[in-house]
């Protein structure tokens, strides 16, 4: 089964990930006439930043008596991580989310209804609604393609493809279980 895998400490914030998705998911075939679509494409992957809070220390203490120096903006990405047990796909109710036998959470749009019951049941806030179609856009790990678009025009590296079964032990159940 293969994942996508973000590392946090390399990743810039560039959103390089965020323009390639909206855009292999067009109808264009460059960027530029994507742009100009209307409704303009989606990305299914958001980078956000925030505050990295390191340790219980400083998580406890109380506003402004934290010893510490407060951490760097920290980017979050939040994107599918294709659970094993999704409970997006347990809450739809017509059953437009299921899973493949290859472990990818996929959606079907001639089922969805606009419920947003997966969105509410996500822990990871990476199902979004689309506002122009009145259903909902998640990754889909970009069918058709060898390696996924975000991937793929990531520069530093910090969005990788990682096969968990041909990691040995536990380490592969780790980044199953950290991945989604």
């Amino acid at each position: 089964m293969k994942k996508i895998m973000i590392n946090l400490d390399k990743c810039l914030g560039c959103k390089a990930c965020e323009i390639a998705c909206a855009k292999v998911h067009s109808s264009s075939d460059s960027f530029a006439e994507a742009m100009r679509e209307d409704p303009k494409p989606q990305s299914r992957i958001k980078i956000q930043r925030g505050i990295r809070v390191r340790d219980e220390e400083e998580r406890r203490a109380p506003f402004g008596e934290s010893k510490k120096k407060l951490p760097r903006k920290a980017v979050y990405a939040l994107r599918c991580r294709h659970c094993e047990y999704p409970r997006c796909v347990d809450a739809c109710i017509t059953g437009a989310l299921s899973k493949t036998e290859n472990g990818v959470v996929i959606h079907d749009t001639n089922k969805c209804v606009g419920c947003w019951m997966c969105i509410m049941a996500c822990p990871y806030g990476a199902i979004k609604r689309d506002p122009a179609a009145k259903v909902i856009i998640k990754c889909d790990m970009c069918p058709g393609r060898d390696v996924p678009a975000c991937v793929e025009a990531c520069k530093t590296s910090a969005i990788i493809v990682v096969d968990v079964d041909a990691i040995p032990g536990s380490m592969g159940e780790e980044i199953a279980e950290e991945s989604g």
